[in-house]
C-alpha cells in the first residue's frame, strides 16, 4: 500500500505541475480536461487511511503531502484569478448589453 500511496502522490504532483503550467499559459480548455483527472486523484488520496502507512514511510509521505498542498494553494490562486477575469468580462458584457438595449429603446 505504501508504494501505491507514494506513487499516487507523485502522479498528483506531476498533474499539479501541468495544471499550473497550463494556467500560466492561459490554456484553460486543456486545463479543464487535466483538472478532472487531478480532482479524481485527490479524492482517491483523501479516501486512503494514511495511518496504515509503515512508520518508516510516514516522513516521506508527509513531506510529499506538504509539497502537494503548497502547490495546490498556488493552483487555487491561479483559478481564483481566472474566475475574477471571467467575472469582469461577464460584467462588461452585461453593461454593453444594457447600454445597447437602452440605446435602441430611445
Amino acid at each position: 500500500m505504501d508504494n501505491e500511496v507514494m506513487a499516487l502522490i507523485e502522479e498528483l504532483l506531476i498533474s499539479n505541475a501541468k495544471l499550473r503550467q497550463q494556467a500560466d499559459d492561459g490554456e484553460w480548455d486543456v486545463f479543464l480536461d487535466e483538472s478532472v483527472a487531478y480532482t479524481m486523484g485527490m479524492r482517491t488520496l483523501c479516501d486512503i487511511d494514511l495511518t496504515q502507512l509503515a512508520q518508516h514511510n510516514k516522513t516521506q509521505v508527509s513531506d510529499q503531502l506538504a509539497q502537494l498542498l503548497k502547490h495546490d494553494a498556488i493552483l487555487t490562486r491561479a483559478i481564483q484569478g481566472r474566475l475574477t477575469t471571467i467575472s469582469t468580462e461577464l460584467s462588461a458584457m452585461r453593461k454593453t448589453s444594457s447600454v445597447a438595449k437602452a440605446y435602441t429603446a430611445v
